[in-house]
């Protein structure tokens, strides 16, 4: 793996250490099951650890789940486990942290209803000299996919308590922060694990190309002004990977203020939460929640979002009605797209990609990149983006002469072909008229 794809991160850089939470007191076990089903309860939480090894690698493990009791209080060591069949989804901590450290981002999964294993990895924990290398080295992940391994193996294991109590059907969930989030990065790419349903990295750096076997729904998570974990190299991560996919960006904010209670939190975790709701348990409400989730502090966050895998045609040619020329994805999309074409080569033609409810998205054939309302339609639209996020979106409209308008939903306004095509195409207008209107030619 080229080390130019990502950002070293030093020691001391990353996973900054919350307060540390008692668990409380000790429980008996007991349990009854019921069919695994998208919980519209919040549970009390429970722990308990199990001492793991991969090899010469020390894996402790504490495994927080859903309990019975009262919510809403700190974790109860061997706490009896809620009725029901629950989801895995894994933990890693950041560079110094523990699973307790993480607090905010592992209880509301338990509280939710997923049994969440969360490793105290050999050499990055607190306590430890802080081997960063074993992130870029892979055994992190590799940790991770034993742990996994392990959790799974409990729900038949004889007498254990989480015996019938695992969801081993519909894959697993990863997450974590910082070299947390670039071990869960590793797992969809260098050192993939097939059983992954879904990811969340926050704060991490693109650890590789995705691998073919991984089929994951995948949140990023970042702060955008992120000194240690570069926020490009995040996108770059999140533009290589297929759908279904989504960005959630905290603007002007650094590598992990909007974890802790405060800056954002709110935000963060509804989203993460209902992220996992969706991809594991199937809760189609939970997925249509999350751009509510995600921009409820509209001035402050930004969300993108493709849950579907894309469709690829048909493939068309535009030509508008102003200058009768052919739009064109100039000097091979590298510059504004133009109408002043009078031939159809590949600079001409585009993928006209149906995103549902009349949405659309166009990717150029010259280099597959999809068209963007640059700027939120303030600037002219070029082919330049490797994925399909609000300025991406056109709404497609059929005029009754027989040709399409399309409307930027970054700004609800008509695309262009500026001055009869002699200007670059742009979403700045109110109304349909001749330079608004383009014929749609297929091949």
């Amino acid at each position: 793996m080229a080390m130019n794809r990502r950002t070293f991160l030093g020691l001391g850089a990353a996973g900054a250490v919350a307060a540390v939470h008692a668990y409380g007191t000790t429980a008996a076990t007991a349990s009854s099951l019921a069919p695994a089903d998208a919980p519209t309860q919040r549970f009390a939480i429970g722990v308990r650890e199990y001492a793991w090894s991969r090899g010469s690698r020390r894996l402790t493990t504490r495994i927080f789940y859903p309990a019975t009791g009262t919510p809403g209080g700190n974790p109860v060591v061997n706490a009896p486990i809620a009725d029901g069949v629950f989801p895995i989804c894994e933990f890693s901590h950041g560079l110094g942290g523990n699973p307790e450290s993480y607090a905010p981002l592992v209880r509301p999964l338990a509280e939710a209803g997923f049994v969440v294993p969360a490793p105290v990895f050999p050499t990055t924990s607190s306590g430890t000299q802080g081997n960063v290398q074993d992130v870029y080295n892979g055994n992190q992940s590799m940790d991770v996919s034993q742990v996994i391994t392990n959790t799974l193996a409990l729900n038949t294991t004889a007498g254990d308590p989480f015996a019938g109590h695992l969801d081993t059907t519909t894959g697993v969930g990863v997450a974590g922060h910082s070299l947390g989030g670039m071990t869960t990065h590793g797992l969809l790419t260098a050192w993939p694990d097939s059983r992954i349903a879904a990811a969340v990295p926050f704060a991490c750096v693109d650890m590789g190309n995705p691998s073919s076997t991984v089929a994951a729904k995948v949140l990023f998570v970042h702060g955008d002004q992120d000194t240690l974990t570069q926020y490009s190299s995040a996108r770059q991560a999140y533009g290589e990977l297929p759908a279904p996919k989504a960005f959630l960006t905290h603007r002007g904010t650094g590598h992990d203020q909007y974890i802790w209670s405060g800056y954002n939190h709110t935000q963060t975790v509804a989203t993460y939460v209902d992220w996992m709701r969706w991809s594991l348990y199937a809760d189609t409400a939970a997925r249509d929640r999350l751009p509510a989730d995600a921009t409820s502090n509209t001035s402050t966050t930004t969300w993108e979002a493709v849950l579907t895998s894309l469709p690829t045609g048909p493939i068309v040619s535009l030509r508008s009605r102003a200058s009768n020329q052919y739009v064109c994805a100039e000097n091979a999309g590298a510059d504004p797209l133009i109408a002043n074409r009078t031939a159809v080569g590949d600079w001409e033609r585009f993928d006209l990609i149906d995103l549902g409810g009349g949405a659309v998205a166009l990717r150029a054939r010259v280099n597959g990149r999809y068209v963007c309302a640059e700027n939120a339609g303030a600037n002219a639209l070029i082919a330049n983006r490797t994925a399909v996020g609000p300025w991406e979106t056109f709404q497609r409209v059929n005029n009754s002469d027989g040709t399409t308008s399309l409307r930027a939903q970054a700004n609800n306004l008509y695309v262009s072909a500026g001055n009869a095509g002699t200007a670059p195409l742009i979403a700045n207008r109110t109304t349909i008229g001749p330079s608004e209107s383009f014929d749609l030619i297929n091949g």
